[in-house]
């Protein structure tokens, strides 16, 4: 009996060519968009679940109060907590640090490569994390101070072909590391990442590590827990350790720190700095598949019902020979389901076709695409059923309804249920389209305006060369002065961070303010506000001309403004010593946009002595000639450390990436999911005009124009496009809003994304339609009345 039913939709597949075709195209286009889709939600669903431990294994993050007030949350904190944990605290099994990534200078002999996230962690760390060694002993590996565990890529890149294991490295031309192992490369779905694991051990024999309970907010620590503990025992006992260790001491200055334990998968999609945007783009991203799925099932069922009167012979004659209505509706979904299943399979080689540009684009936020994957091969199985049932089960029961009598008779069959249900789903297919344009829209004008966003300072032509190393730091005055000299040089600064993506924050007493406070701070130069075109709002800025400037501060807007210091000038700001404010810049962003403005220290003498960056303004004419002169200068001061460079406008443009790559995303599915209701409007056009052929040649033949005939035929149209617009302006705006409340500078939503995108709708429906409107019009009227 099934074979039968496959034998007939198989035929009648064919029979309809046209039909077929336009459904299975629609159909493909929409499953290939969606896998896509699905593939990267999946990703972004398995950051961790590599990990054997992850059920046990938690985060320990920390949240910071003052009088109250929640003024910092997030892991780094000092380094006695995990240790602590683990002597205090039964339900801890076991703890891991990490410090956070370092970029320094490596070598194993005459020549050095500078490696990016060299992260100091426990001996611990390969009995709680899975991160497989692919030489050495795990349970010895960074055991003793000065070990180091390399990456297969950096252990090639060291010693080629040699076994590494034993040999020395150098880290910034100072300390010999021993390697000890070698372990392969993070997964892109783990939320740690490095090139090398040195041992902690190391960081209790180097100088200004701060590894006490005192401060150097830069160590994360995770724990592992017994079995059948809950999170929340420990949770619970946090108030009173902390106030033990920590807490007692500080709570005198209105300071509170509050640990909790972050579940080691949930990290990437719940606390990562991140997260959020990763779950905004997850709902997003699944929504736009349901929109591209639903109007390809909605062209499905606008196409076979309005040829249902085609076939309303074929179901008579089916009735007659016996055939009741259950066989039909199996009939009927056995067609849908085959469909289906032909579109699938187009479907996958265009998943094929695209996923490397798809790859390209996202990066290392989605792995390897493999129709023969398990995930899938579910997903593609889940799609043909649902899809196939979804959109096959109103005109199968539709049509198995049909009345022998009444399918038999050659007149036309009763419309208007069919007509109604036509208009409503092509009313839900122009609100999503109108809805997807103005969504499009809102996310192109919002990154425009981040782009062009006036930052309070001048980025543009200006390189900066990383201080990587005791080498280059120990010169950076003698290379500041050489590099001034040099034609096409503007100017320049060394300065212990750049305004990119934001400054540490350390504690201080203002005057007048008995509590500390946790504020952000620079350490630069003489030369830093000149270089970086940043105004004073009041007083002076750093001058050679005052020896008591190496001790004082500069204090921007917002900090003045949140002290409630009408006239800055003369206070004065405790840590380490009193240090007077000589001026006030105005307010620049030195975080990313999405953050607003925060209160910010400038001072003269950078925290541990030397500089770590070197900023130079270019003219920008001469550009590659400065930097191959630059590159001249550094080499002939600083030959043991390797010449390095990044162009802050550059860094910029890769800062919002991410949001690039959502924008450019949106538009490409959002368009895919205008042309699948564009194509199907088109064919139900061609339908809907067919239907009334002959009604068409009468008019022309009692005096009808080409521009009345067309004006009837769309008149529905315009309807259609009226009420879609009522239906996608609130569900736009609501979504939109909720995207925009991410960012601390945004555009206001006005009328114009929504009229651009009820036109753009009108007009390409329009061009739709009217492309078989006015074809109709034109025809003969002789032909229209020999239409049969």
């Amino acid at each position: 009996m099934f074979t039968n039913y496959f034998k007939i939709a198989y035929r009648t597949l064919l029979r309809y060519k046209g039909y077929t075709a336009t459904n299975i195209l629609g159909l493909a286009v929409g499953i290939a968009a969606t896998l896509l889709i699905l593939s990267y939600i999946e990703f972004e669903m398995s950051y961790d679940d590599f990990q054997k431990n992850a059920a046990s294994v938690y985060r320990v993050s920390v949240i910071a109060k003052k009088e109250g007030n929640v003024e910092y949350d997030g892991p780094e904190f000092v380094a006695p907590l995990g240790p602590a944990m683990m002597k205090d605290m039964p339900e801890v099994r076991n703890y891991v640090r990490l410090r956070n990534p370092v970029v320094a200078y490596v070598s194993s002999g005459a020549q050095s490569f500078k490696v990016d996230g060299i992260v100091y962690t426990d001996s611990t760390f390969f009995d709680i994390f899975t991160f497989p060694l692919v030489a050495g002993n795990p349970q010895q590996a960074l055991r003793d101070p000065y070990s180091i565990v390399l990456t297969p890529e950096l252990a090639l890149t060291l010693f080629g072909a040699e076994n590494p294991l034993g040999k020395i490295v150098r880290v910034d031309g100072g300390e010999s590391f021993h390697v000890t192992g070698v372990v392969q490369d993070p997964p892109a779905n783990s939320h740690i990442h490095f090139r090398a694991l040195a041992s902690f051990s190391t960081l209790y024999r180097q100088p200004n590590m701060f590894l006490g309970w005192s401060g150097g907010n830069q160590y994360v620590a995770y724990v592992q827990l017994r079995p059948n503990t809950r999170p929340d025992d420990v949770n619970k006992k946090f108030p009173a350790f902390m106030w033990e260790y920590l807490n007692e001491q500080v709570s005198s200055v209105g300071l509170r720190f509050d640990p909790y334990l972050q579940p080691l998968r949930d990290i990437h999609l719940r606390y990562d700095e991140g997260s959020a945007a990763v779950r905004a783009n997850i709902y997003t991203f699944a929504l736009v598949a349901l929109f591209i799925l639903g109007i390809a099932c909605v062209n499905f069922v606008n196409l076979t019902t309005a040829r249902s009167a085609r076939r309303a012979k074929e179901i008579g004659v089916r009735k007659v020979l016996g055939a009741d209505r259950p066989m039909l509706i199996r009939q009927f979904l056995t067609e849908s389901l085959l469909l289906t299943f032909f579109a699938s399979l187009v479907a996958l080689f265009l998943v094929e076709l695209a996923f490397p540009l798809y790859k390209q684009l996202l990066g290392d936020t989605i792995e390897a695409w493999s129709a023969f994957r398990l995930t899938t091969v579910l997903n593609v199985l889940a799609i043909i059923a649902v899809v196939g049932l979804l959109a096959g089960s109103y005109p199968a029961f539709y049509l198995s309804s049909l009345r022998t009598a009444q399918t038999l008779k050659s007149g036309p069959l009763a419309s208007g249920s069919r007509a109604r249900l036509r208009s409503v789903l092509i009313t839900l297919q122009f609100a999503v389209s109108i809805a997807l344009i103005v969504c499009a829209v809102i996310v192109a004008s919002q990154l425009s305006y981040l782009k062009d966003q006036k930052l309070g300072f001048n980025r543009e032509n200006i390189v900066v060369l990383p201080m990587i190393g005791d080498a280059a730091r120990s010169k950076v005055d003698l290379l500041k002065e050489e590099i001034v000299r040099l034609p096409g040089v503007l100017g320049a600064s060394a300065s212990s961070d750049v305004p990119i993506s934001g400054f540490t924050s350390n504690g201080y007493f203002p005057e007048g303010h008995n509590a500390v406070m946790m504020i952000h701070v620079l350490d630069v130069d003489d030369d830093f506000l000149k270089t970086f075109k940043i105004e004073m709002a009041h007083g002076r800025a750093f001058s050679p001309d005052f020896a008591s400037d190496k001790s004082a501060y500069l204090i921007n807007q917002t900090l003045a403004r949140t002290l409630g210091w009408q006239n800055p000038i003369g206070k004065t700001i405790r840590r380490d010593g009193v240090h007077t404010v000589i001026g006030v810049v105005k307010d620049f962003n030195f975080a990313t946009l999405h953050s607003p403005i925060l209160p910010l220290i400038i001072t003269r003498r950078p925290e541990v002595g030397q500089f770590s960056n070197l900023s130079v303004k270019l003219n920008g004419a001469t550009t590659a000639s400065t930097m191959s002169a630059i590159q001249a200068v550094w080499q002939r001061i600083v030959p043991s450390t390797p010449f390095s460079y990044w162009f802050l406008d550059e860094a910029f443009d890769h800062l919002y990436r991410a949001e690039k790559r959502f924008e450019t995303l949106f538009l490409a599915f959002s368009g895919l999911a205008i042309w699948i209701a564009l194509m199907g409007l088109l064919s139900l056009a061609s339908f809907a005009t067919e239907e009334r052929t002959k009604e068409i040649g009468v008019r022309k033949v009692f005096g009808a124009s080409v521009a009345s005939i067309t004006g009837l035929l769309s008149r529905d149209f315009l309807r259609w496009v009226v009420l879609a617009n009522l239906l996608a302006w609130p569900a736009a705006y609501y979504f939109m809003s909720l995207w925009l409340r991410d960012f601390a500078y945004r555009i206001d939503i006005t009328v114009w994304p929504f009229l651009v995108g009820g036109l753009l709708a009108l007009l390409l429906g329009w061009l739709s339609v009217g492309y078989r409107t006015v074809k109709a019009a034109v025809a003969n009227p002789t032909q229209a009345l020999r239409y049969e």
